[in-house]
């Protein structure tokens, strides 16, 4: 089976069928600032966002330098006529559609009634499967699945599904400890498994954990604007120690902040963090009788860049996965 593997495309659409049929792609897989947006969104997204839309927008910068001089309102209605948030829309009413399936993440600049209407089912698009932390899916002999939004130590990490205001979305406690509870329901899966995020486990620790503590084989994400793909594993960059103290760190980083937002009611927290800080303990040899967690040896991950930039192709079957990137 063959996967693209795309992201932050911010509306643009038209990019996914169209890499999707140059590499011949079975599925994709979408790391998140897919372009979540309906006509309303205007009124929604705070004056920051409406204006990261028109400077990263495809208009001459004459144009763009007279709609940022606008006020709000005015902006919102020359962004109307000149400056579309998304190609969405058209895919929401049934104009358009995907030629083969997508399953994505949110990012964490999309519309957060947008992304809830997608997680509860009342936005359906054709061959769009939205990965969240109640749901997997089983793609051939692949188990897909992840959690998409901005990753935000502290009070917001504290909130409940499904927080975002103005534009922004983030990640929550809860979506993590009901993402590892939706995956040990899958605990028998014998394929690989990919666990996609849009904040890269590069950036974060807590994120690698993540992969580590659902056994991912590889994850994919974005949301870095890097200038290519990257591609690397613990084992490449570090030592066993250096990458499961890592590992501890992040865990660590989330246990203070949230403790420290909940007090004096932080008995939830503990459990939780503690919860998702059990990270399987099989282990393989790494060379001259040395052994290491699987995840340290086994894991991949794979951030993109912007779809604009590159994409990633992966094929997987019975005897492994091979995977390539490409610059455009």
């Amino acid at each position: 089976m063959r996967f693209l593997l795309v992201s932050d495309t911010h509306g643009r659409l038209g990019i996914i069928d169209e890499l999707a049929a140059h590499v011949r792609a079975d599925a994709v897989i979408h790391a998140g600032d897919f372009g979540f947006y309906d006509d309303g969104s205007y009124e929604r997204l705070s004056d920051r966002e409406l204006r990261l839309r028109v400077v990263h927008s495809d208009l001459v910068q004459e144009e763009k330098k007279r709609i940022l001089a606008l006020s709000l309102s005015e902006r919102r209605a020359a962004m109307r006529n000149s400056c579309p948030l998304s190609e969405f829309p058209s895919y929401i009413d049934g104009h358009r559609r995907f030629n083969v399936p997508v399953y994505a993440v949110w990012g964490n600049h999309e519309d957060k009634e947008v992304v809830d209407k997608l997680f509860r089912g009342d936005i359906q698009v054709e061959n769009l499967h939205i990965l969240h932390h109640r749901q997997a899916y089983r793609v051939g002999p692949t188990l897909v699945y992840g959690l998409g939004g901005n990753f935000l130590p502290g009070s917001k990490l504290m909130q409940r599904p499904i927080a975002g205001a103005g534009g922004k979305v983030w990640s929550t406690l809860t979506q993590y400890l009901e993402l590892i509870k939706t995956i040990e329901d899958e605990k028998d899966w014998p394929g690989p498994r990919i666990c996609v995020s849009h904040v890269s486990p590069g950036k974060e620790p807590f994120v690698e954990l993540i992969g580590a503590r659902t056994r991912a084989d590889f994850t994919v994400s974005g949301h870095m604007g890097a200038p290519t793909c990257m591609v690397w594993n613990p084992f490449a960059v570090s030592s066993v120690d250096e990458a499961m103290q890592r590992l501890h760190d992040g865990l660590e980083v989330v246990r203070k902040s949230c403790l420290d937002a909940v007090r004096p009611n932080a008995t939830w927290a503990d459990q939780a963090v503690s919860l998702i800080g059990r990270i399987p303990e099989d282990a393989v040899y790494i060379g001259r009788g040395i052994k290491a967690p699987r995840w340290y040896r086994g894991m991949v991950h794979i951030n993109l860049p912007d779809a604009h930039v590159g994409y990633a192709v992966m094929d997987v079957d019975e005897t492994g996965a091979k995977l390539q990137t490409f610059i455009r």
